[in-house]
């Protein structure tokens, strides 16, 4: 439950930008369209571009009377957890939506949605919505989890398990609980689950189940374009932090976590070792499987773990162990 305070703003929405030139209009776009009455507090945090993001959000500056422009200020890059620490700081709303330079909203109705929710939702820390995928190099979309028109509540042991947040363009926070976060949340490595996982300590997250945002994965993307295991790893080092930060209240949940995430980054690895071996021949081309001795193929099938063998056959056309 919270108490209902007075504010300059009913929404603030966060603008997070870097070298988006590409996607923002896109992003601006979708923003505009939003179904909103009010005036809307539209902070930018851009984190020092080097191409024309910034003079393309000031193109917009006139196209709308709801949105007054805040522009933070930016002599230096500040990395994504110190730039969010001061983006958050700056919004004055009682509600607090975040949408990030190269993401957009699907749906006018999105920050209407949610507002709803949490003004009849007390019981709530803020609003997520389930969101679309877009792989952009195929042109392809795919909702995050089953398209639903209901909603359900999630607790920091759910987003543990499963993100299902998944990134901050989906979000929309009670600004008293933005305000409330630790300040040793930003001393270390943290992105929208943490900050949510965090956010669940204070309140239930609501879901809404239908999807009113994209998500892009592109080629510029730091996070996108990083190989699996190199993701997962990053997870895996940050788990201590996190259960340090959240003084391991959810102890049992992150190791749970950390196994899982262990042996999937074993699997990645066996299997890209197995590559070599089990590729099937090109023209040209001797493939080592067809000069290793038999026995030592039946040793390596004997060896390799089952589990290990389903992946090592997903992964190729032609099996051998």
């Amino acid at each position: 439950m919270y108490i209902k305070e007075s504010f300059p703003y009913k929404l603030s929405i966060l603008l997070v930008t870097y070298n988006h030139e590409k996607h923002i209009r896109q992003a601006l776009d979708a923003l505009i369209s939003q179904e909103f009455d009010g005036k809307i507090e539209l902070v930018i945090a851009d984190d020092c571009s080097t191409d024309s993001t910034l003079s393309i959000i000031d193109e917009y500056k006139e196209k709308d009377p709801r949105f007054v422009f805040e522009y933070l200020d930016g002599e230096t890059n500040l990395g994504i957890t110190r730039n969010y620490q001061r983006g958050f700081s700056a919004c004055s709303g009682e509600y607090i939506a975040v949408l990030e330079g190269d993401d957009y909203w699907s749906t006018p109705k999105k920050l209407k949605s949610q507002i709803e929710f949490l003004d009849t939702h007390w019981e709530t820390s803020m609003c997520s919505v389930n969101y679309f995928v877009y792989q952009e190099e195929i042109s392809h979309f795919y909702p995050r989890t089953t398209v639903g028109t209901g909603h359900k509540l999630i607790s920091a042991r759910d987003l543990i398990a499963d993100n299902l947040v998944g990134n901050f363009s989906t979000c929309m926070y009670r600004n008293s609980v933005v305000k409330s976060l630790k300040e040793e949340l930003y001393s270390i490595r943290s992105y929208d689950w943490i900050v949510n996982i965090c956010a669940a300590e204070k309140a239930m997250i609501g879901f809404l189940e239908e999807p009113m945002s994209v998500y892009r994965l592109h080629g510029n993307g730091v996070w996108s374009q990083s190989p699996d295991v190199e993701k997962l790893q990053t997870q895996l080092d940050l788990i201590p932090l996190y259960d340090k930060l959240t003084e391991q209240i959810y102890h049992h949940e992150f190791s749970v976590l950390a196994h899982r995430l262990q042996e999937n980054i074993l699997a990645l690895n066996i299997t890209d070792l197995a590559q070599p071996i089990l590729q099937p021949a090109e023209k040209g081309r001797v493939v080592l499987v067809d000069i290793i001795p038999p026995i030592l193929l039946s040793a390596i099938r004997l060896l390799t773990p089952p589990i290990i063998k389903r992946l090592i056959l997903k992964a190729t056309p032609r099996g051998v162990l």
